[in-house]
């Protein structure tokens, strides 16, 4: 009988976000060796002081192996330890002390790691070149895709055809970029956009200023089992953000049969992997073409259902789970 290795791992991230999501998924399927224990601090996921709360967990803890599912590595762990560092969005899009804590407890402590696990090979080049962190020590890791995205058949019904976004406000998902490309775009006015989350006297203003009051509909916070219909019922998504890690409602989207408008930087063609429209995201025009393109030529339209649903296949959190815990135990 093989001995099991004692694991200790962060499950402060067990939460309805997508960090949340990939530890429920690695957990899931935890294999049969790894023996699990868990931190018992309930330090608040931001606190800068969760990698000296880390590194006291660590030394009271007999395990093999520290894990934590995202940005927060131990300080002083004399333990092996691998984190998993999902993008860099923090220099760029956050708060100066969000930027100071990559820079300078990020940057110092990931080179001590036994490995840095990454959701794609762009994140992966962020990590060496703005923090330079040795190549050999990240390993990437996709991030998967439910099951429940490529069965089902329902479609969210709408007597008029939309457009979805789902995501977050944040500034890197520019939100007010595509609302204004979709006014722009010469489509039939019976087509909806309709955004996950609420609106804000900001995007209040701006879609009053566009005359798209009508044709705009939030949807507030979407449930996680409702999203697949959401998606399915949708003429195509858009996710034209400034920087992802990842992205993923591009493949949630894929695997619901629905096209999908994306971004030409970041990591989105990589993750997109020439089945989705890719475009300048901050070319409002070239959007706006998109959003046409995407509504008048069929064949495309046909083209990108076909060629999203291969895509989507490809991804799995079988496999992301199987990966990380051969990473963790190896």
């Amino acid at each position: 009988m093989n001995r099991k290795k004692k694991i200790l791992i962060d499950s402060r991230w067990a939460g309805n976000t997508g960090i949340g999501r990939l530890y429920q998924e690695v957990m899931k399927h935890a294999p049969a060796e790894a023996s699990c224990e868990f931190v018992q601090s309930k330090m608040g996921l931001g606190s800068l002081l969760s990698p000296l709360m880390l590194g006291e967990e660590i030394k009271k803890s007999s395990a093999e192996v520290f894990y934590s599912p995202s940005f927060m590595p131990p300080a002083f762990s004399k333990t092996p330890f691998i984190f998993t560092v999902h993008d860099l969005m923090h220099l760029f899009y956050y708060s100066k002390l969000h930027k100071i804590y990559y820079e300078q407890i990020i940057a110092r402590l990931a080179p001590k790691a036994k490995k840095i696990i990454t959701v794609s090979h762009f994140s992966k080049s962020q990590l060496v070149e703005l923090l330079n962190i040795p190549e050999e020590l990240i390993k990437v890791i996709y991030n998967g895709i439910d099951n429940h995205f490529l069965h089902n058949e329902e479609e969210f019904e709408s007597a008029r055809p939309y457009f979805l976004y789902v995501g977050n406000r944040r500034k890197n998902k520019n939100v007010p970029a595509m609302l204004t490309a979709f006014a722009k775009a010469r489509i039939p006015n019976d087509f909806m956009f309709f955004l996950s989350g609420n609106s804000d006297p900001e995007l209040d203003s701006l879609i009053g200023s566009l005359g798209i009051q009508k044709r705009v509909r939030f949807l507030g916070f979407i449930e996680e089992q409702d999203l697949p219909k959401l998606y399915k019922g949708a003429h195509a998504t858009l996710f034209a953000s400034l920087m992802e890690g990842f992205g993923l409602p591009i493949i949630e989207s894929m695997a619901s049969g629905t096209p999908v408008l994306t971004s030409n930087t970041s990591s989105l063609p990589e993750v997109a992997g020439g089945a989705a429209l890719c475009v300048d995201p901050t070319d409002l025009s070239a959007m706006a073409s998109g959003i046409e393109k995407l509504v008048n030529e069929e064949e495309f339209y046909v083209d990108c259902m076909v060629k999203g649903l291969a895509r989507a296949q490809e991804f799995s959190w079988e496999k992301t789970a199987a990966e990380t815990w051969e990473t963790i135990l190896g």
